[in-house]
């Protein structure tokens, strides 16, 4: 777990690294069949902290910020159906 201080407040997300798969496409309207054979789905990379995992998605997040009323919002959000999720590993601190 990654451990934060915001005033007296912690709080604590574990950093992690998700590889997953997603839909490609060809950039041209028309393709040839040798290129439509080549097409494959692409490998990405998300690497932030893990907000929730469930048995349908995964939410991760890269950055946070504190409001004055101690309400977190949350940047770079990602939601990634677990289908498409190949491996989740927790990263040290």
């Amino acid at each position: 777990m990654i451990f934060m201080r915001h005033g007296m407040k912690p709080i604590n997300f574990d950093k992690v690294i998700v590889e997953w798969m997603d839909i490609n496409s060809c950039d041209d309207a028309w393709n040839s069949e040798d290129h439509f054979k080549d097409l494959m789905p692409a490998s990405c990379t998300t690497i932030g902290y893990l907000y929730e995992d469930t048995p349908h998605f995964v939410k991760t997040f890269a950055t946070f910020s504190f409001n004055a009323d101690d309400t977190i919002d949350f940047g770079d959000c990602v939601v990634i159906p677990k289908g498409c999720v190949v491996s989740i590993k927790k990263l040290e601190n």
